[in-house]
């Protein structure tokens, strides 16, 4: 069940959900002006930088250059929701349930992840600025693929606990 469009509108979409800390954080990631957008477009290539929003919630910033597909894995996660931000460039996502994929490496519990074995039958989904991808536990997701070329990314990734969701 994964969500996808512009950070604004999922905002207003998910109001009853109680995440507020979440989007708040989000629109500092944007606002140019802000501590948190300067922080993150200052990070060098290859970064990619755990930052504690709360006791439990925590984000990761990332610098990145998209890459070809066959270069990428195919992960879901148990304990987590992905909340997926890009600040700049464009990163062609892919989605598709976990009961459709053959599992590569089982669950890793200490960096919540499985991977599976790649498939060509997913769906893509281009990711520009200002535009977030919500992957819950059965969403299962390539991250990092090039869209026409590869390109430079600036993305912030918050891992919000499933329990809080469900608050």
């Amino acid at each position: 069940m994964a969500i996808i469009g512009n950070l604004y509108k999922l905002e207003e979409f998910l109001n009853k959900k109680n995440l507020d800390i979440v989007f708040n954080y989000f629109k500092e990631a944007i606002n140019k002006n802000s501590d948190t957008h300067k922080r993150i477009l200052n990070l060098p290539f290859g970064s990619f930088e755990k930052v504690n929003i709360t006791e439990d919630i925590f984000a990761l910033e990332q610098v990145f250059y998209t890459k070809d597909r066959e270069n990428c894995f195919i992960e879901s996660h148990k304990k987590y929701i992905d909340f997926q931000l890009i600040l700049s460039g464009n990163e062609q996502m892919e989605y598709i349930d976990i009961d459709k994929l053959e599992i590569e490496n089982s669950y890793d519990e200490k960096k919540d992840l499985i991977t599976y074995k790649l498939v060509d039958n997913t769906s893509k989904i281009l990711l520009q600025e200002n535009d977030l991808a919500i992957f819950f536990p059965d969403d299962a997701h390539i991250g990092l693929p090039k869209f026409k070329t590869s390109e430079l990314v600036y993305k912030t990734v918050i891992k919000l606990p499933i329990s809080k969701w469900r608050d």
